[in-house]
C-alpha cells in the first residue's frame, strides 16, 4: 500500500502532485478536447482512483472528494458551460468505472 503524506495535501488526502494534474488535464481536456486529452483524462482517472484505493475510501467518499477536485481546479472560463459540464461528467464517470473496475 502506498502512504501519502498528508500535509498540504488535496480533498481526502490526495496527494498535491495529483490534485495538481487533476487541474492540468481538465484545463487541456477544456481546452483542447482532442484525443490526446481523451486520453490523458482517462489516464489521470485511474491514478486518482488507485490512490482513492490506497487511502482507504469507500466509493461515495471518493465521489465526494473527486467532486471536491474538479470543483477547486482553476479552470478556464469556458464561454459554454456545456464544457465544463461534460468534462465534469467525463471525470466522474470515468473515476467511477476505473474505482470499481479495480475492486
Amino acid at each position: 500500500m502506498v502512504t501519502h503524506d498528508r500535509s498540504g495535501s488535496g480533498p481526502a488526502g490526495f496527494s498535491p502532485q495529483l490534485t495538481r494534474d487533476v487541474a492540468q488535464a481538465l484545463n487541456e481536456y477544456l481546452l483542447s478536447n482532442g484525443p490526446e486529452a481523451d486520453a490523458q483524462l482517462r489516464d489521470l482517472t485511474n491514478r486518482v482512483c488507485a490512490e482513492a484505493h490506497d487511502l482507504g475510501l469507500p466509493p461515495e467518499k471518493m465521489l465526494i472528494a473527486i467532486k471536491q477536485l474538479f470543483e477547486r481546479a482553476p479552470l478556464p472560463d469556458i464561454a459554454h458551460s456545456d464544457s465544463r459540464r461534460y468534462a465534469f461528467e467525463r471525470f466522474i464517470s470515468g473515476c467511477i468505472k476505473a474505482y470499481f473496475e479495480a475492486s
